[in-house]
């Protein structure tokens, strides 16, 4: 009995703790000394570099998450900033041109073509050369948001943003042309026609036609050397858009037989990454009313033109004859813009003679 209760005691008393040695672990505790482990799968395998090591995963990761992190940057208050982030976009081309932060990239750049500072458009035209240069598909894909801001940089109310249309879209047309061509003919030539300040009426068809460029104050009319610049800048740009879409290139390469089947590219895998784009099958587009009042022209500016006899018809039907008048006036003041205006003067009567024989052909 007397070794039980001193066994009940024990329960009861306060045990002392001597210096030097650890306290004595209560008999139900838990050992919690073991580690976790946990595997993770992830939703989608890395991309890997050529050489396939890990090492070149992780880096390619990091600069997409660079890449994501700065995109906020596009949006800044600081005009310096915009432009540092813009260089910084361009030295990442070459290693991000393949993976998939390419596309949030160019929608957060896309809108600076609006951009009130020049040195940002400036830097913003160097990123689109270098996309060009590295793979001409990605400018392809992105087509109609560039066409988007082209627009509305061709009607802006500032001058400069407007002088510099002609820049983005003659660098957009040495890589995307036939996209530009096939889907936005008519709307960049009226937007090109407001650029120049010229306008569809003319003596005999005044009140038939319908105004598009700036009568009053012109941007590019002016006498400044900035605005004669600009001026033969647009005219040379506008003389490139029409033999773009208006002449068709021919290849000599010895091929005859090849050429020589009519139906032959019908069977051929195609080269745009968007061969049915014209079909507008995954396009929402805002109906409009047809109220009668508009013009024929109106009508065309979002109707794709898939060939040449159809673009130039356009052309002459509606933009030759201002055209020629307004080319005319500029020849006669002379200097690198007559010039130009001479080049396009004769190229629009060679389209018209080619496009008066097939006809008659």
């Amino acid at each position: 009995m007397a070794k039980k209760k001193t066994l009940k005691q024990q329960d009861f008393q306060k045990k002392k703790l001597k210096v030097g040695k650890p306290r004595q672990q209560a008999s139900n505790v838990t050992d919690t000394s073991f580690s976790a482990r946990m595997i993770s799968l992830p939703n989608q395998t890395r991309l890997k570099t050529a050489g396939g090591n890990e090492n070149g995963a992780a880096a390619a990761g990091k600069l997409e998450n660079d890449v994501i992190k700065r995109l906020s940057l596009c949006k800044h208050h600081s005009a310096i900033t915009r432009k540092e982030t813009l260089v910084h976009f361009k030295t990442l081309i070459p290693k991000v041109i393949r993976t998939k932060c390419i596309t949030p990239m160019l929608n957060s750049c896309l809108p600076m073509i609006c951009d009130e500072d020049a040195q940002v458009r400036a830097a913003l035209l160097e990123l689109f050369e270098e996309l060009g240069q590295h793979d001409q598909n990605v400018l392809r894909l992105h087509s109609r948001a560039l066409v988007l801001f082209i627009n509305s940089s061709m009607t802006h109310i500032v001058p400069a943003i407007q002088r510099d249309s002609g820049k983005f879209l003659r660098c957009v047309l040495r890589y995307c042309g036939d996209e530009l061509v096939r889907n936005s003919w008519a709307k960049l030539l009226k937007g090109l026609f407001g650029v120049l300040g010229w306008s569809v009426e003319t003596s005999k068809n005044a009140k038939k036609s319908v105004s598009i460029g700036v009568k009053t104050s012109s941007v590019v009319s002016m006498n400044s050397a900035k605005a004669k610049k600009a001026q033969q800048s647009n005219i040379e740009t506008l003389l490139e858009f029409v033999k773009c879409g208006c002449i068709e290139q021919t290849s000599d390469d010895g091929h005859e037989g090849v050429a020589a089947h009519s139906a032959y590219g019908k069977y051929l895998i195609p080269a745009a990454p968007q061969p049915f784009q014209h079909l507008k099958l995954f396009v929402r587009e805002l109906k409009k009313n047809q109220t009668g009042s508009g013009s024929k022209l109106e009508e065309v500016l979002n109707v794709t033109l898939q060939d040449f006899a159809a673009r130039r018809e356009v052309l002459l039907a509606y933009f030759y004859d201002p055209m020629v008048l307004n080319a005319s006036g500029i020849i006669v003041g002379g200097g690198e813009c007559g010039r130009a205006a001479s080049v396009l003067k004769d190229t629009l009567e060679g389209i018209k003679q080619l496009q008066e024989a097939q006809q008659g052909a």
